[in-house]
């Protein structure tokens, strides 16, 4: 690299070395300005610092320990609690997301009186019937509503 000097008759260099443009020095001061204060502040970020919250630290007075007269054994451990089954209310399932048609009657022949929502609750009022080679349900839905259901459809009750 090299850099024109003037001459004592030149006060203005006209010329450069072949292949080199002039260095224009304000912008080489600004970069090395900014080079300094990008490593220092990298430096800064990367230090480890104290943290600034202050905590107070408080010692606890040192424990006395009296002795114990015969202390009685500890009590046995309980048995362990026999878990409670609750039956799961029934409700309308495995219907692939279609719902279960109420009738008015059990059987398929039966009038639909509506499809009721797959894992809708439901509460059975009757005991149950076979028609149709099928097992049916007298059932209430929470609308109110009263009538039969395929016993495939209901999940959670036992047969009646």
């Amino acid at each position: 690299m090299s850099i024109a000097l003037p001459r004592s008759d030149d006060r203005y260099p006209t010329s450069v070395s072949a292949g080199e443009p002039p260095i224009h020095w304000p912008s080489a001061v600004v970069g090395l300005g900014l080079a300094i204060a990008l490593v220092v502040g990298v430096s800064w970020l990367a230090s480890a610092r104290q943290p600034t919250s202050r905590v107070a630290v408080v010692e606890a007075p040192p424990a006395t320990l009296a002795p114990v007269a015969d202390a009685p054994p500890p009590a046995p451990p309980a048995p362990a609690a026999t878990p409670i089954v609750v039956p799961e209310s029934p409700r309308v399932a495995s219907t692939g997301g279609r719902g279960v048609n109420l009738r008015a009657g059990p059987g398929e022949r039966a009038l639909r009186i509506k499809t009721i929502p797959e894992g809708m609750p439901l509460e059975l009022i009757g005991a149950d019937v076979r028609a149709d080679g099928v097992v049916w349900r007298n059932v209430r839905d929470p609308g109110g509503a009263t009538g039969w259901v395929s016993a495939s459809y209901v999940a959670g009750s036992p047969a009646r």
